[in-house]
């Protein structure tokens, strides 16, 4: 072999080299980078779901009272408001939740909403205020517990599957359900 060829072999042996290198670390960043956006997405998720746990968290705990049990974050107005930010705030999440956990979270948000705010007066002192508040936990204290239960076993069933982004991009979104929201005053006056 000449000098020429044996040039010409080490050249060709190089960019063939150069190629296949620069070939392997483009896909290596792009498996990079799509594993990023999944971390990312994942996270997202994550923390939808840790809000999720806050909310059913604070709906476990139960007040004994003369007049029966009672969930705590429904026996007063405070505690009632303290409930509804932490629903609001975890519905701003239920983007990343399923949508049959997002679904059940937006029905128990209208629960509340029909069965409990709707019925409060507008006019009343802080007492009679806390006796109102008092009077719909025991009322609704059976549905509220369903509705935690519910969204507890909906979130440990789909944290089982939360890793799959895939399948949760496919499904999200899809079902359009609505919610009936009732007018205060037609609902006060039916209690």
């Amino acid at each position: 072999m000449n000098t020429t060829q044996t040039v010409l072999a080490i050249l060709s042996s190089s960019v063939l080299s150069a190629i296949l290198t620069s070939y392997f670390n483009w896909r290596i960043h792009n498996s990079n980078y799509k594993k990023d956006y999944y971390k990312k997405i994942l996270d997202k998720r994550l923390d939808a779901y840790e809000s999720m746990n806050v909310l059913i968290n604070r709906l476990s705990d139960i007040v004994y009272t003369d007049k029966g049990v009672i969930h705590g974050m429904v026996s007063n107005e405070k505690s009632f408001n303290f409930l509804f930010s932490i629903l609001h705030s975890t519905m701003e999440k239920s983007y990343w939740l399923s949508d049959k956990t997002g679904h059940k979270l937006t029905e128990f948000g209208i629960f509340l909403f029909n069965n409990i705010t709707s019925y409060i007066g507008e006019d009343l002192s802080e007492k009679q205020l806390d006796e109102e508040y008092m009077s719909l936990a025991l009322v609704n204290f059976e549905q509220i517990k369903e509705f935690n239960q519910s969204l507890k076993h909906m979130v440990n069933s789909d944290l089982q599957n939360l890793y799959n982004v895939d399948e949760f991009f496919a499904k999200n979104g899809k079902d359009l359900t609505t919610y009936p929201l009732y007018e205060k005053d037609t609902k006060k006056n039916d209690r």
